[in-house]
């Protein structure tokens, strides 16, 4: 389990986390300094008391040595929170005393993740809250702040699944899944396809986080207001809003390939050739870009990314990436919406997460952030 240190900054605005630190996998710190507010103009109006996290570690990250970390007068390491796939929590003690430390170090509070594959796990509607209600309740004995981030993601590192009963879904079923190019389904989240398709049990995955939301709303309500001051939800692969473009990070020094474009489960399909035949082009449904390069290949390795004549500056390339990026701005703010209505009558701040995706950003394409899901060129 992770747990993001929350600074004292006066001008707190957007978390900056990296996913390894050194052999401490399960703690993050944020540096609100470098945190900003989302703009105005970005903004749906269904949302309220709502913002966006910029994190950095969605396409290329590596371990942050211990003399790197923040600190303020202390050199003991960083210990984890820790609430086991029984919900049950680990080093208690330690982690009563790490909290104890933190507040006695002038911080303002943590950020905790909670997993759906956690909480959720055995079947849909069972919920188990209890190790993560005594957490919440370490935390606020400490006279720390809890930021909250559901997370309705699986994770590699620390090793986190979907909930059961969906994996069992998605063995039977694996269109709920994005795919690449060549059928591989990404399984640590569901395809935004699917977000109101009733594809989980008769229900839809809209209703199911909602459900969720309303359930945790419940559940921790006597903290809001004095300890829980946010929520951030989970809108894609590790909680960020995009597309699982990149199937593993690239290792230190070593610079990743373009990604792909996860457009090929069968309900991402249906909705290419919907709009590919209300333009009047059917044939530009049949499927995403077939010169695009694959997940580790450069920009130039094929056409479609070249700066000079590529297919992304043509009007093919300007509708499939318009409808690609359209897609996953629509998934960002059906979840942002529902849980703006969830918690919209508590104090919280709701919150969701975008990377910041650096990789081949001096290219005229930008073809990192174009498989993502991030279409600068878009008018």
């Amino acid at each position: 389990m992770e747990v993001s240190v929350i600074g004292s900054s006066s001008q707190a605005k957007i978390c900056t986390s990296w996913s390894e630190l050194s052999s401490y996998r399960e703690i993050r710190f944020c540096n609100f300094q470098k945190r900003v507010s989302l703009l105005n103009n970005t903004k749906s109006t269904r949302w309220r008391n709502s913002g966006l996290s910029f994190t950095l570690k969605a396409v290329q990250s590596s371990p942050v040595r211990s003399d790197r970390l923040p600190r303020r007068g202390s050199s003991s390491k960083p210990k984890s929170l820790d609430v086991s796939d029984c919900n049950t929590v680990n080093h208690a003690r330690a982690i009563a005393a790490g909290l104890r430390a933190l507040k006695l170090l002038g911080i303002d509070g943590v950020e905790l993740p909670v997993w759906w594959g956690i909480v959720e796990k055995e079947s849909m509607g069972k919920y188990d809250w209890s190790g993560y209600l005594v957490l919440a309740e370490m935390i606020q004995n400490a006279g720390l702040k809890l930021h909250v981030s559901l997370c309705f993601h699986g994770s590699k590192q620390p090793k986190i699944p979907l909930p059961e009963w969906v994996s069992r879904i998605g063995d039977s079923e694996p269109g709920i899944y994005h795919a690449d190019r060549s059928g591989n389904h990404y399984r640590e989240c569901l395809s935004l396809a699917v977000d109101e398709v009733p594809v989980l049990n008769g229900k839809t995955p809209v209703q199911v986080y909602q459900e969720f939301c309303e359930s945790f709303k419940s559940s921790f309500s006597h903290f809001f207001g004095s300890t829980i001051t946010g929520v951030t939800v989970g809108l894609g692969p590790d909680g960020e809003l995009r597309y699982p473009s990149h199937r593993q990070l690239a290792s230190h020094g070593n610079i990743l390939g373009v990604g792909e474009f996860q457009c090929y489960d069968k309900n991402m399909l249906n909705l290419l050739k919907e709009k590919a035949e209300a333009t009047g082009n059917p044939l530009w449904g049949l499927g995403g870009p077939h010169d695009a390069p694959s997940y580790e290949q450069s920009p130039n390795s094929n056409h479609f990314f070249k700066d000079n004549g590529g297919s992304w500056d043509s009007p093919y390339g300007d509708f499939f990436l318009s409808w690609y990026s359209s897609e996953l701005l629509s998934h960002g703010d059906r979840l942002l919406s529902l849980a703006s209505t969830s918690f919209s009558d508590t104090s919280v701040t709701v919150h969701g997460k975008i990377p910041l995706m650096h990789s081949w950003y001096k290219t005229r394409s930008h073809p990192s952030e174009l498989t993502a899901g991030f279409n600068k060129h878009c008018q």
